[in-house]
C-alpha cells in the first residue's frame, strides 16, 4: 500500500510560509522597537539577532518551497543541483547568529561599563579630580624642591669664596660660578659649551710652560688631582694669578664618571704673605749675624782706630807720616760707619744722636755712592746751614740709598744735583706733618732719570715695593723709617725728566746739660792734665789695652777687669782705700760673664753715686740711646778715639768745667 507525500508537502510548505511571514513580521516589529531608542545596546543586539533569525528563517522558507515547487512539478534533477547551495545558506546563516550571540557577550560586558561610567561617571570624574590634584601638587612640591635645592645651590656656588667650574666627560664647560668668573674674566654665558682649555689656562710660575689641564687628568685617572705650588692661572684679559687648585670627577647614578669639578683659588696674596715672612726670617737671621760681626768687627776697629788715634797724638803734625795716618783713622771711621749701616739694615734701632753739620756727611755719603760711576754731583750747601741733631751712620745710610737708587736709574750717565737751605717759612712748603714751632732745614736731591710711573708713587717707601727685577724693596722703606725716627719728614715728586727727594729734619735744640758745650771747649789734643782713676771693664784684650793706653796718655791711673765681677771687686776694693775710683767705663755685653748693664744695677745699688759710661759695639741697642734710664751717666760706641774718650770722661768727672760756655 502506497501512502501519498502530497499532506506532508502541503504542510512543510505552509509551515515555511508562514515560518517565512513570522520572521518578517519579527524583523517589522524588532525595528519598530528599535526605533523607539535606538541608542540602546540591547536592542542594537536584538535587531541584529533579529536580522539573522529572519534571513536564516527566509532561507530555510525559501529553500523548502523552491523544493516542493521542483518535486512536485517533476524537476527533481534541478534540486539536486540547488540543495547543496541551500544548506551552506543555512550553514552559514547559523554561523552568523552563533556570531552575533558571541559579539553580544562582549557588547554587553562594554555596556554595563558604560552603563556603569553612565551612573558613576562624576564620581569617577570627583576621584579622578582629586587624584589629579594630588599628583600636581606633588609634582609642585616636587618642583619647589628642586627649584629650592637649585636655588640653594647656586647661592652656596655664589657664596664658595673659591672658583669653581663643572665639565662634561668631553672637557665642555657646564657651569661657572661667580669667583671663577672673576679670576678668569669669562663670563657663565660666555664659557658654557666652550672647551675648559679655553677657559682655564695654567702655566708653571717658573719656565712659564703650558700644565696639563686638570680636567684631563682626572678623566685619565678616575680620581682626584691637585697641582703643583707653582700653577699660574692666566686670564682672559691677561692678568695672571697664583692659585691652587683640584679637580674631581662627578659620578652619575650608575656610577660612572658624568663630568669634572674643579676648585680652586687665588693664592697670590698667601705667596707675597709667605715671601714676605721668608725675607723677614732671612732679615731677623741676617740681622744676628750682623748684629756679632758689627759688634766683633767694632772691637776690631777699636783697636784699629785707637792707636791711630794715638800714633796722631804721639806724632808731630807736621811729619810726613801724619797725612798716611790721619787717611788710615778716617778711613777707619768710614768701615765704622758701614758696620752701623749694616746694622740699621739688618734690625734697625732708633739713632744714636749727636749735634753735627749734615753739610760733610752728605758729601761724603753721595761721593761714596757714586764711587766708579760717571754720574756728576754738584752741592749746594750753604756755611751757615743749621746743625742737627742726628745719627751720622744712620744719615749717611739715607743718603747713600737715594744716591743709589738715582744712580740705578740713570744706568751710571746723567747728573745729581743736592742742595740744602733753612727753613725760614714753613708755611710756604705746605706740611702739616710738620711741628709748627720747630726750625727745620730742607735736603734736596735731583737726578736726571727717567722718573717715577705715577701709579708706583704711592708705594715707594712701602717694603718690598720695588720696580727693580732684583731689587728688595727696603732701601726706601728704611729711609722713611731712619727720617721718620729724627723726627722728620721725606717726600718725592717726578715728571718724566727728574725725580726730586726732599727730606726736611729738625734743627737741632741747645743743651742745657752742658754736653755740647764740653765738645766745643776741649782742644783738638787734650794733654796728659786729666786726674784720677778710670776702671775699664772689657772681656776683649786688645780694647783693654788700647783703652788702657789713651788713659794713661791722658793721665789717669787705670784699672782693668775682664767681666762685671771683677769690675765690682775692684770697685769695692778701691772704695776702702785713699784713692777711690772716680768713674768707670763698662762694656755692655761679655760673653759667659756679668755684663755691664748688670755690673752697673749692682754698683749703683752699692754706691748711689757711682759715675758710669757704657761702650758696646752694638750701637744701635737700646741701653746705649737711653743710657741715664739705666743708671749711666754717658756712653762710649766702639770704635772711638782718644778724643771721643777725653770728652766723655770730662763730662762725668768735671761737669762744672764741663759746662763753661765758649
Amino acid at each position: 500500500m502506497t501512502i501519498s507525500w502530497v499532506p506532508v508537502e502541503l504542510t512543510d510548505s505552509i509551515g515555511s510560509i508562514l515560518a517565512l511571514y513570522l520572521a518578517v513580521a519579527c524583523l517589522i516589529q524588532a525595528r519598530l522597537w528599535f526605533k523607539n531608542k535606538h541608542d540602546d545596546i540591547f536592542r542594537h543586539y536584538i535587531i541584529l539577532l533579529t536580522t539573522a533569525i529572519t534571513i536564516f528563517a527566509a532561507s530555510r522558507s525559501i529553500g523548502h518551497l523552491v523544493k516542493q515547487v521542483l518535486l512536485l512539478s517533476g524537476q527533481n534533477h534541478i534540486w539536486q543541483h540547488l540543495s547543496p547551495f541551500s544548506g551552506g545558506i543555512n550553514t552559514a546563516t547559523f554561523i552568523a547568529i552563533c556570531t552575533i550571540g558571541i559579539y553580544y557577550q562582549s557588547v554587553e560586558k562594554i555596556h554595563r561599563q558604560i552603563e556603569y561610567y553612565h551612573h558613576h561617571l562624576e564620581d569617577m570624574v570627583t576621584r579622578r579630580t582629586a587624584a589629579l590634584e594630588d599628583e600636581i601638587t606633588e609634582r609642585k612640591q616636587i618642583q619647589q624642591s628642586l627649584s629650592e635645592e637649585k636655588e640653594q645651590l647656586a647661592v652656596t656656588l655664589r657664596s664658595i669664596g673659591d672658583g669653581v667650574i663643572t665639565t662634561d666627560t668631553a672637557g665642555q664647560v657646564v657651569l661657572i660660578n661667580k669667583v671663577a668668573e672673576q679670576l678668569t674674566v669669562w663670563r657663565h654665558e660666555e664659557a658654557a659649551g666652550r672647551s675648559i682649555i679655553d677657559i682655564f689656562k695654567i702655566v708653571d710660575a717658573h719656565d712659564r710652560t703650558p700644565l696639563e689641564n686638570p680636567v684631563t687628568r682626572v678623566l685619565s685617572l678616575s680620581r682626584i688631582v691637585a697641582m703643583a705650588n707653582n700653577t699660574v692661572l692666566i686670564a682672559k684679559d691677561g692678568a695672571e694669578y697664583n692659585i691652587a687648585d683640584s679637580g674631581a670627577p662627578i659620578y652619575g647614578q650608575d656610577s660612572n664618571i658624568i663630568g669634572v669639578v674643579l676648585v680652586f683659588r687665588d693664592v697670590t696674596a698667601e705667596k707675597r704673605l709667605h715671601a714676605e715672612m721668608m725675607k723677614n726670617e732671612k732679615l731677623e737671621s741676617v740681622g744676628v749675624l750682623a748684629g756679632g760681626i758689627a759688634h766683633d768687627f767694632n772691637n776690631i776697629l777699636m783697636a784699629i782706630m785707637g792707636n791711630l788715634s794715638l800714633t796722631r797724638h804721639i806724632l808731630d803734625s807736621q811729619d810726613r807720616v801724619y797725612p798716611l795716618i790721619k787717611a788710615a783713622e778716617k778711613a777707619a771711621i768710614r768701615a765704622k760707619d758701614l758696620a752701623q749701616q749694616l746694622l740699621t739694615f739688618s734690625r734697625g734701632g732708633d739713632p744714636v744722636r749727636q749735634t753735627a753739620a749734615i753739610g760733610e756727611v752728605i758729601r761724603e755719603s753721595a761721593d761714596f755712592a757714586l764711587h766708579g760711576s760717571q754720574i756728576k754731583c754738584q752741592y749746594r750747601i750753604p756755611d751757615d746751614l743749621w746743625l742737627v741733631h742726628i745719627d751720622k751712620g744712620q744719615m749717611s745710610q739715607v743718603i747713600q740709598n737715594l744716591i743709589i737708587n738715582a744712580r740705578q736709574a740713570m744706568d751710571d750717565s746723567g747728573s745729581i744735583s743736592i742742595s740744602c737751605e733753612n727753613i725760614t717759612d714753613l708755611a710756604a712748603e705746605k706740611f702739616p706733618p710738620l711741628a709748627a714751632d720747630r726750625k727745620y732745614i730742607k735736603i734736596s736731591t735731583t737726578d736726571s732719570g727717567p722718573g717715577i710711573p705715577a701709579k708706583s708713587i704711592a708705594k715707594i717707601f712701602d717694603p718690598y715695593f720695588t720696580t727693580k727685577e732684583m731689587g728688595n724693596g727696603l732701601g726706601l722703606a728704611i729711609t722713611n723709617s731712619i727720617i721718620a725716627k729724627h723726627e722728620g719728614f721725606i717726600r718725592v715728586a717726578s715728571s718724566p725728566e727728574e725725580t726730586v727727594f726732599t727730606i726736611y729734619l729738625p734743627v737741632a735744640e741747645p743743651r742745657s746739660n752742658g754736653q755740647a758745650g764740653a765738645q766745643s771747649t776741649l782742644p783738638c789734643y787734650p794733654d796728659a792734665t786729666a786726674h784720677g782713676k778710670i776702671l775699664v771693664m772689657d772681656d776683649e784684650e786688645m780694647i783693654r789695652q788700647v783703652t788702657y793706653t789713651m788713659l794713661r796718655l791722658l793721665g789717669y791711673q787705670v784699672v782693668l777687669a775682664a767681666d762685671g765681677r771683677k769690675a765690682l771687686k775692684l770697685y769695692l776694693e778701691a772704695s776702702q782705700t785713699d784713692a777711690p775710683i772716680d768713674a768707670m767705663i763698662m762694656d755692655l755685653t761679655v760673653p759667659g760673664g756679668m755684663g755691664g748693664k748688670e755690673a752697673a744695677a749692682e754698683a749703683l745699688r752699692l754706691d748711689p753715686a757711682a759715675k758710669i759710661l757704657v761702650s758696646s759695639g752694638y750701637s744701635n741697642d737700646p741701653i746705649i740711646t737711653n743710657y741715664r734710664q739705666y743708671g749711666f751717666c754717658g756712653s762710649l760706641i766702639k770704635p772711638y778715639k782718644i778724643m771721643d774718650l777725653h770728652k766723655a770722661l770730662t763730662a762725668i768727672i768735671t761737669p762744672q768745667s764741663a759746662a763753661t760756655p765758649n
